[in-house]
């Protein structure tokens, strides 16, 4: 899938209302995702991979295929009479991501940047009929990296690699992958090195806008002097109009959180 193809990624907008012997399956950039209903039960078969490039999507319910047999994991979820309706979707990762740039870069003195940069997603299944999030699949296998000055002083977050932007066209773009524009205006006398940034998805939005592109809660980061944080204001990635709300923030921002610059970036 190309960015002109992401209006097919508005599917994930409608339900799936299950039936007993009509499967449905999901191939989302590494993930495949298959869901088997049965009489009082439905199973969810799935597997990832690591190619975090793949740009994979087909999704097609009522499934005419065969499952494969080499699945590698498998959950059961029993209910009464009714089949529940659900809705399978992306959503923010659980923990903030750590994105390193193919290549280091800085950021000149009283000038401004905006990078387009993109994060892993989860696929959550829903119950439409009570609102409940039944379960959630990571698209792809993460790796946990710490993120502080210090072994006590920081945050256990994920990896990725990237390819930060500074034009949102020469980003690659991964339909599985959310985009985050962020916002630097750099008011130190030296330029600012940028090795490694922390984007906090759980403390953002996740939007889907009228390209069909999901986008999160832009970030608007200034430093001042000293590579002090001066500011930090997190708000919509453009018109609301142009946005539907997918998942809120999972969590509220801690004030006692994002008091420096070394908590964002080295």
């Amino acid at each position: 899938m190309n960015r002109e193809e992401a209006q097919a990624l508005k599917v994930f907008q409608t339900q799936l209302k299950l039936e007993s012997g009509v499967d449905f399956h999901l191939r989302y950039g590494p993930l495949d995702l298959y869901i088997v209903p049965e009489a009082t039960e439905f199973r969810v078969y799935w597997m990832t991979s690591n190619d975090w490039m793949d740009s994979s999507f087909h999704y097609q319910y009522p499934f005419d295929g065969a499952l494969p047999l080499n699945l590698l994991s498998e959950k059961r979820f029993a209910f009464g009479e009714k089949c529940p309706t659900l809705k399978v979707a992306p959503i923010l990762g659980e923990r903030p991501f750590v994105v390193k740039p193919n290549t280091t870069f800085k950021i000149l003195s009283d000038e401004r940047a905006k990078i387009f940069l993109s994060t892993p997603m989860n696929m959550a299944l829903t119950d439409v009929d009570n609102q409940q999030k039944i379960d959630e699949i990571p698209v792809l296998h993460r790796v946990k990296t710490w993120f502080g000055e210090t072994p006590t002083h920081g945050q256990l977050c994920f990896f990725t690699k990237i390819h930060a932007a500074l034009v949102e066209a020469n980003l690659p773009f991964r339909p599985h992958r959310a985009l985050t524009h962020l916002h630097i205006e750099n008011r130190c006398k030296e330029p600012l090195t940028i090795e490694k940034l922390k984007i906090p998805v759980n403390y953002l939005t996740l939007y889907q806008d009228s390209r069909g592109l999901f986008v999160t809660s832009s970030l608007h980061l200034t430093i001042g002097s000293g590579g002090r944080l001066k500011r930090l204001q997190i708000e919509p990635p453009g018109p609301l109009s142009d946005l539907v709300v997918v998942e809120k923030p999972r969590e509220a921002i801690p004030s006692t959180l994002f008091q420096s610059t070394a908590e964002l970036m080295r």
